[in-house]
């Protein structure tokens, strides 16, 4: 492994368990791609914790937007998460639309306007951790990619949005109108489907989808107004789900 992909890793470590838990499920060899994604996720999802003005926020974003716009996508820039994730585009040819519409969605998380609808709210969660999923599978296994789409689409939106629920402050994601128990049924709904779904995809592209087996845990905690689920449940439940092959 190169420097920056260890940096990638200790990213991930740090910032996200869940991802960090799930990838070591996954080849060893798409281990260094799949740490890169997740770190420049994790990237992004800290600036607003890391800023108090939005348009430093800004400004933090369209560095993002600039380095994957430039020819070389930020090799050599001496950032070490956006020469790993360069790494991971040439590999595996990603589609760099996709990373950066993960930029754009994640200008909402600098205001404090609530979701206008439960539509940008899906959206909102398609365009990151749904994104993030369909990117890992082109990272596995890019020929079968195609068909996780509709189940990595689901996933992304029950997992992303039962987590925030959970373990982050969730007002703004309740829609103008609505209530928390709304947007909780539609992550419950969400994942339903994405179980469903995930039962027709090649066995090769599970590792991309296995942090939907956490989005039950987070859901039961947020309804009893718990803001986190222990980690060795965690770790106990991607462990279970990765041998069961069952979300």
């Amino acid at each position: 492994m190169t420097e920056a992909d260890h940096a990638c890793r200790e990213v991930v470590r740090q910032h996200d368990k869940d991802m960090f838990l799930s990838t070591l499920f996954a080849p060893e060899t798409a281990q260094p791609q799949l740490f890169a994604l997740h770190a420049f996720a994790c990237e992004l999802a800290r600036i607003p914790v890391l800023v108090n003005d939005p348009q430093i926020g800004e400004i933090r974003l369209q560095w993002w937007a600039d380095t994957l716009a430039s020819p070389d996508r930020g090799k050599g820039s001496g950032h070490p998460v956006a020469e790993g994730l360069a790494s991971a585009i040439r590999v595996h040819g990603l589609p760099v639309e996709a990373l950066q519409q993960m930029i754009e969605a994640r200008r909402f998380d600098l205001y404090a306007d609530a979701m206008p609808d439960m539509t940008a709210l899906e959206a909102y969660f398609g365009e990151t951790q749904s994104a993030l999923m369909q990117l890992c599978c082109l990272v596995l296994d890019q020929p079968a990619a195609s068909s996780a789409a509709q189940a990595a689409g689901l996933a992304g939106v029950a997992f992303g949005l039962a987590r925030r629920m959970c373990v982050a402050p969730s007002e703004k994601l309740v829609p103008v109108g609505g209530n928390r128990a709304d947007v909780l049924s539609l992550a419950q709904t969400r994942l339903d489907e994405a179980r469903l779904a995930s039962k027709q995809i090649p066995k090769s592209l599970l590792p991309a989808l296995l942090p939907l087996a956490l989005a039950e845990h987070y859901l039961a905690a947020a309804r009893a107004g718990r803001t986190d689920v222990p980690q060795w449940r965690r770790q106990w439940r991607l462990w279970r789900a990765s041998r069961s092959e069952r979300f």
